[in-house]
């Protein structure tokens, strides 16, 4: 008899070799597969991008030396990489007057601020040519890029001043620093001489020489010590003592016959103070105005080295001094000087071209920089000011007269009435 079929083992073996497996289950596990690899491969690459990606980010935007590259010191611009700059570039080109020294009517010598306007990379060349009232007869600068190291630094406080004949001496605070001198002659009669580069340094002197009057001063560091400039052969000279007082600086464009005046602060109290030689450094005597500390130290004008003053600069005023017994006693003029609007608002006088000096006729003319121009202010009667027309650029005292170091210059024998002068050639900076 044949046994019965177990149809329940015969399905379990039938369904056991027809299985299809779950392929959406598949699709799952390779995905997961996929993702990773995937992000083992992504992995990889970060990690490489990390060692490598600094070295190349170096080498593209490293910056190079401040004597090629750097920013714009003038305007507090931040780096960026700077085109090459040429003559025949397209960026403008600018021309500033910043010190004058000399005598009218053809012997002014101008030190002259020519750069060339690349955006955050301004690049000048402070040179020394000629300015005169007729036509300009030299065709090369007497010097070339003085006084700063790169092109790029900034340049203040320039100052010009004649030693003897036709030796002269360049001074200026480079880069916030301290000062920096050049010595250096001119030849204006011939017109063919190749301009000196720089100049050469000065040096301070080690021996103390005989000094008379009408021998000047000079400062070689900013507010450092003074030295006597001989007139009759230019030499250096130590002085017998130093005025006493703090952040001392010497009032320029003065005449010789009215001694040497110096401007600082009273080493007790801080307060501006005047000190005065008539003895060429011997002896000094200083005195503090009744006034608290100003933006700067004063600025001292006099004519005759009897009657003086002395302007003291708050960020929206100006407090002035007066002397008649050349600078043994100070009196405040309590003339308020009415400024304009510009001027008067919070902090309206912090950070401008500021000065005064004293016409032939002993009235005073002060210069103000404006917002969009110089603002001239006069004095007739040494107490009240007011607004005048004026040159358009701040004013140097040279022999025989004075120099408007504007756009253009101009010249003149009284400071009232200016003629324009020409300026001799000077060339772009590399």
């Amino acid at each position: 008899m044949r046994p019965e079929l177990d149809f329940r083992a015969l399905r379990a073996q039938i369904e056991a070799a027809t299985w299809v497996p779950d392929f959406s289950t598949l699709y799952r596990r390779a995905g997961r597969v996929r993702i990773r690899d995937r992000m083992a491969v992504v992995g990889a690459l970060v990690g490489t991008l990390a060692v490598f990606a600094p070295v190349a980010l170096a080498g593209i935007f490293g910056r190079p030396t401040p004597a090629a590259l750097g920013p714009n010191p003038d305007l507090g611009e931040a780096w960026s990489p700077s085109p090459v700059v040429s003559a025949a570039s397209r960026y403008p080109s600018t021309t500033t007057l910043r010190a004058a020294a000399g005598a009218l009517p053809d012997s002014v010598v101008v030190a002259v601020d020519v750069c060339v306007e690349v955006p955050q990379h301004r690049r000048c060349s402070l040179q020394v040519t000629m300015l005169r009232d007729g036509s300009a007869d030299r065709r090369t600068p007497f010097v070339l890029d003085a006084l700063r190291q790169s092109p790029l630094d900034r340049l203040e406080s320039v100052e010009l001043v004649r030693i003897v004949g036709n030796t002269f001496m360049l001074s200026g605070e480079v880069g916030g620093g301290s000062r920096t001198s050049v010595r250096f002659s001119v030849d204006a009669a011939d017109a063919s001489t190749q301009p000196v580069e720089s100049g050469s340094p000065v040096v301070g002197p080690s021996d103390r020489l005989v000094l008379k009057q009408g021998d000047t001063a000079v400062q070689l560091v900013q507010y450092g010590d003074f030295f006597g400039l001989r007139s009759s052969d230019g030499a250096l000279s130590l002085l017998a003592s130093q005025p006493p007082m703090a952040r001392r600086a010497l009032a320029g464009g003065l005449p010789k016959a009215a001694g040497w005046w110096v401007a600082g602060a009273d080493l007790g109290t801080g307060q501006p103070a005047v000190a005065v030689s008539k003895d060429q450094g011997r002896g000094w005597l200083a005195r503090k105005l009744d006034a608290p500390a100003g933006l700067d130290v004063p600025t001292v004008a006099t004519l005759d080295g009897t009657v003086a003053f002395a302007f003291v600069r708050y960020p929206n005023s100006i407090r002035f001094f007066r002397t008649a017994d050349g600078g043994d006693s100070w009196l405040e003029v309590r003339t308020k000087i009415e400024l304009p609007a510009q001027f008067t608002s919070d902090k309206g006088l912090v950070g401008r071209s500021f000065g005064v000096l004293t016409r032939p006729d002993r009235s005073l003319v002060m210069w103000i920089q404006g917002n969009s121009e110089m603002v001239f202010l006069e004095s007739l009667d040494g107490e009240h000011f007011g607004v005048v027309a004026g040159p358009g650029g701040p004013l140097a005292a040279v022999e025989n007269g004075f120099a408007a170091l504007g756009s253009p210059p101009r010249v003149s024998q009284d400071a009232r009435a200016w003629q324009e002068a020409t300026l001799s050639a000077t060339v772009l900076p590399n």
